[in-house]
């Protein structure tokens, strides 16, 4: 089945939705149509020129990056910059750029779940809270048959947003009025809504919220390493696993670490919260001189991972699910990634 960035930009919003963001951020689409036709998409950490490049010559007409291209306004396109040169470039080869950023740090399997994937973490709990979407009972009561076809709507549409749906009554009789039950969340209330009077016209229905229901999304991950380590085996271990060149560190190494945080990107900031919560080593990247004389001063050992390796790790994870979701759907899809991107920063 063919498809079109719309779909793609659908997918990505099931999985990583845009109010997941921070409110600084700016995810979504980047630049192009979304009506246009996609038969390959190609997933990079970032939206550069050569990115660009591989995509018009191997004819992908669209890219999934992480960082925004546009993530700072903009007031003048001037091609003759490298800013202007790229969106030149996606315009002429019809190619839609399009973000997920910091909704994709805290996504279930987006950039913090690669992470801890990749250091074989196990017991995992969340690092920063970052939203609780309340939980949502709805009952309505409506015809048997009806009943039935918006509960196909429901799964396919709605996945993972909406379930725990049953029919109340003797439902022998397809004609017959009866009650019917489901869960949603409220994120997702509005447009349910709309899709229930669509199937079962103006019908009385009750909603409730279940206060023992709600959904908790964090930023960051907290987890076992696979056996307790000494400090600086911890340290090489990260490194390895990760392929840092090096890896910076700050704080006392004669510690057995078990329990390691970690926070793709920038995450200095909550160093005191991994702390508070357990962690014996908190990695994250971006980290500056006085944050991690802070963080040792405490009794953390913290790592510097640096921007880069701590988030390419997402790339290969999020190619590999939209190749397993573009399957199941019946997508005419192939999924290229960029997977000899490199560190901005050199190392001599």
């Amino acid at each position: 089945m063919n498809i079109k960035a719309q779909d793609l930009m659908n997918l990505m919003e099931e999985w990583a939705p845009a109010r997941l963001a921070e409110s600084w951020d700016h995810p979504g689409l980047q630049v192009g149509n979304p009506e246009q036709p996609v038969k390959k998409v190609l997933i990079s950490l970032d939206l550069t020129e050569a990115n660009v490049d591989r995509a018009a010559k191997e004819g992908a007409s669209m890219i999934i990056s992480h960082h925004p291209f546009l993530f700072k306004s903009l007031h003048r396109i001037d091609l003759s910059t490298y800013k202007g040169r790229v969106i030149e470039k996606l315009i002429k080869h019809d190619i839609l750029s399009f973000a997920a950023h910091t909704n994709l740090d805290t996504a279930k399997d987006g950039v913090n779940d690669a992470l801890a994937d990749a250091l074989d973490l196990t017991d995992r709990s969340g690092l920063v809270m970052e939203e609780t979407e309340p939980l949502l009972k709805v009952a309505a009561y409506t015809e048997f048959v009806k009943a039935r076809e918006f509960k196909g709507i429901l799964e396919r549409k709605y996945k993972g947003r909406a379930g725990h749906f049953y029919l109340l009554g003797d439902a022998d009789d397809s004609s017959r009025m009866g009650k019917m039950e489901f869960n949603a969340a409220s994120s997702a209330l509005k447009e349910i809504m709309e899709d229930l009077r669509s199937v079962c016209g103006s019908v009385h229905t009750d909603i409730y919220e279940l206060k023992n229901g709600a959904s908790h999304e964090y930023m960051g991950r907290l987890g076992k390493l696979p056996r307790p380590m000494e400090g600086k085996e911890a340290l090489l271990y990260i490194k390895e696993k990760l392929g840092i060149p090096d890896l910076r560190y700050a704080g006392n190494t004669d510690i057995t670490v078990c329990r390691v945080a970690v926070l793709g990107g920038a995450g200095s900031e909550f160093a005191s919260l991994a702390k508070a919560k357990g962690a014996d080593l908190y990695l994250t990247g971006d980290l500056k001189y006085h944050e991690a004389q802070d963080a040792a001063a405490m009794g953390l050992l913290i790592a510097d991972g640096g921007h880069f390796f701590t988030e390419r790790v997402v790339v290969p994870k999020l190619a590999e699910k939209i190749r397993r979701e573009a399957e199941k759907r019946g997508w005419d899809l192939e999924v290229l990634e960029d997977s000899g991107a490199e560190d901005i920063f050199g190392h001599v």
